[in-house]
């Protein structure tokens, strides 16, 4: 709309449904992750399928990312209404989903997607066949190397190389996505000085310091992994 009193009606409506979507996120992941440590086994289970009332079917894909971010197994979320359910997967690069999800098409009502997401219906009664025939198919085509997460990175440099203008330098090679996905620096040596808090929904914030050069820094999502951190020692 060019009516700029229009315009703000629709810019409230907007925030509103979108704080309305991050609260329904919030609430399937926390209910998606109460149901992964009840029955989740690192050495059995090389895939995951969660399944429960109530899930929205607009937001189990992003939910389904967010469990492959915490166990990197490819991971199917499944609502339940009634006899059926809508599932929504996601994978990891090691694993082809959709040639997963084919193996287990009989299983299924019907299905759809690509090597990296995947989208089906199944009948309630056929989810437990479902999780043992895509984990037996996994167990076929993963090794235990494929289940350890891997960073790739593009160039190592030193927190004094982290420029405001490396950052515009970087804004002209965008924009980012699965053709051109955005560039990863590491650093290493860095003091994390033993200082680190969650924040937000899961978030980690921490002071780095290499060289006499200090930054703030945040890691989205990493507050459940911060146990395994020995932050004495260098980063």
């Amino acid at each position: 709309t060019d009516d700029e009193s229009r315009a703000d009606e629709l810019a409230v409506v907007s925030e509103s449904e979108n704080e309305t979507r991050r609260a329904t996120d919030r609430a399937t992941l926390d209910q998606a992750l109460t149901l992964l440590a009840e029955s989740f086994d690192p050495e059995r289970d090389y895939t995951v399928v969660l399944a429960a009332e109530g899930w929205h079917p607009g937001v189990i894909g992003i939910v389904a990312s967010r469990v492959v971010e915490h166990v990197h197994r490819p991971a199917v979320l499944i609502a339940l209404d009634g006899e059926t359910g809508r599932g929504s997967a996601r994978s990891i690069p090691p694993f082809d989903l959709f040639a997963g999800i084919d193996c287990c098409g009989a299983l299924l009502e019907r299905y759809g997607g690509h090597r990296q997401a995947a989208g089906l219906e199944v009948r309630r009664d056929r989810i437990a066949a479902l999780r043992d025939a895509l984990n037996e198919h996994a167990r076929s085509v993963l090794s235990p190397d494929d289940l350890v997460p891997l960073l790739h990175y593009d160039l190592e440099i030193t927190l004094d190389q982290a420029t405001h203008e490396l950052h515009a330098l970087m804004r002209h090679v965008g924009p980012h996505g699965l053709g051109n996905p955005a560039p990863v620096f590491v650093a290493r040596g860095v003091d994390a000085g033993g200082r680190m808090r969650v924040v937000g929904d899961g978030h980690v914030k921490l002071r780095l310091r290499q060289n006499g050069v200090t930054f703030d820094a945040i890691g989205f999502r990493q507050a459940a992994h911060v146990e395994r951190l020995d932050l004495r020692a260098p980063l």
